[in-house]
């Protein structure tokens, strides 16, 4: 089972396809597992046979602890798939790179295929000038020029994948860091071996001056690097084990090693073909101790909204302000303020005292970034997550007070699924949260 993660020696055409369709498959089975336990079965689309795991989000709200479960399944299959992937690439001479594809669901299975053929190759002897800095002896010196290189491939991954293809998914927040550690643990140990732990803290700088850099060119904000972060650094270090073996056991060249960088590009361009999308409900209640007529009026005449601001809000997460209905009935406008902008909603439901429903026909950026800058050109703020239907419903209760339902519906356009749902349901949770609190202060006030 150790020999699962490990990124040392190699392994025959036979022992991978077994190895790695095993692995593959664990993801089904144990989706299928948490459906039967749910009771429940799964949709089969061509999604779930490549990707299963975030299909869970479907199983509804009470099920967020089993997204953590299954991201960390996720991230142990994708190590699993990358340390067997870059095993089989040694018996063969491919090329290290091959792993930043291992650690992409969609690509996972060519991968497997491709390599399940491969036959094994002798290595052959490096030509002059493929290794770079052939001085024995360990300095500084590279290990600055890793970092360094670390953090451009930070720069140069954001730019192409966010700018030009606008691809926020397994490409970004996972491939991207395996490359960063890739080049930069190549890089510190091509001279000679800095050991594993300085390895590592190579590998967490570089990502953590790339960082800083994305900021400081106004690429990204700072929230969006720190939420981030816990990932990347995952798949950095697995990036860095891999680099630092190809440095050492010479079975890399520098510019084979280098070229991972390229890989990035066409994996931008497959999650721009196939962009990620979930959907997902929420629904809040409250009990106000005020008549349906109340609760109605606070609803339809939002005024500002002073209740307390929860940390994510008070860092450039969005929040209502304030919300205005112009017109009545079926059909009305409604505006509903927010801290990056105003959302225009229509009224598709109408029911005074009883139900107010509208969809959202223009929504305002998700968030406004924490940088020192005015402008942040980070395409994520805006269209990768929306809000698309909210409802309000009111009941009488025995006590004559109301109960106050709240549903909205929302969709996520971020990769993994399973790392960003819980966060985006947290935001909402806490957003619908300050809505109903502030409703049932205005209602409760006004029956007085």
């Amino acid at each position: 089972m150790r020999s699962l993660f490990s990124f040392t020696g190699q392994i025959g055409r036979l022992a991978y396809a077994a190895l790695s369709l095993a692995v593959f498959f664990s993801q089904h089975l144990l989706t299928w597992s948490l459906y039967a336990a749910a009771g429940a079965a799964p949709a089969i689309k061509w999604t779930f046979l490549i990707n299963p795991l975030p299909s869970i989000v479907r199983l509804g709200a009470n099920v967020t602890p089993l997204f953590f479960l299954a991201l960390a399944y996720l991230v142990f299959a994708g190590w699993m798939l990358a340390a067997l992937a870059f095993r089989r690439a040694m018996d063969a001479n491919i090329g290290g790179w091959v792993i930043g594809f291992a650690v992409i669901p969609i690509l996972q299975l060519p991968l497997i295929l491709y390599l399940s053929v491969m036959p094994p190759r002798r290595l052959e002897a490096p030509l002059p000038g493929d290794r770079l800095f052939q001085t024995p002896g360990w300095s500084w010196m590279p290990a600055v020029q890793g970092m360094i290189a670390g953090m451009a491939v930070t720069l140069f991954a954001v730019a192409v994948g966010a700018l030009i293809f606008g691809a926020y998914g397994y490409g970004i927040f996972i491939a991207t860091p395996v490359v960063i550690g890739i080049t930069t643990g190549y890089l510190a140990n091509r001279k000679g071996d800095v050991g594993a732990t300085r390895t590592n803290q190579l590998v967490v700088l570089a990502a953590i001056l790339g960082g800083l850099a994305l900021v400081m060119t106004a690429l990204e904000g700072a929230i969006c690097i720190i939420l981030a972060s816990p990932l990347g650094v995952v798949f950095a270090i697995a990036g860095g084990v891999v680099g630092s073996s190809l440095a050492l056991s010479g079975k890399g060249s520098a510019r084979s090693t280098l070229s991972s960088i390229t890989i990035l590009p066409l994996i931008f361009a497959a999650e721009r073909v196939l962009p990620p999308s979930e959907s997902f409900d929420t629904r809040q209640t409250i009990e106000i101790a005020a008549t349906p007529e109340c609760v109605w009026q606070a609803i339809i005449h939002m005024d500002r909204i002073d209740e307390p601001l929860p940390l994510p809000m008070r860092l450039g997460v969005a929040y209502p302000l304030s919300g205005e209905i112009v017109g009545e009935g079926v059909g009305a406008t409604r505006l509903g303020v927010f801290s990056t902008g105003t959302a225009v909603e229509q009224v598709t439901e109408w029911e005074p005292n009883r139900k107010l429903a509208f969809t959202v026909l223009k929504d305002v950026p998700g968030m406004r970034e924490l940088s020192p800058y005015a402008h942040v050109h980070a395409p994520h703020v805006s269209g990768y997550f929306l809000t698309t239907n909210t409802s309000f419903e009111l009941r009488l209760l025995p006590n004559g007070h109301t109960e106050l339902i709240e549903r909205t519906a929302h969709a996520l356009r971020l990769d993994p699924i399973l790392y960003w749902m819980p966060m985006a349901r947290w935001v909402v949770d806490l957003n619908n949260a300050r809505v109903l609190a502030h409703i049932r202060h205005q209602a409760e006030l006004s029956s007085q």
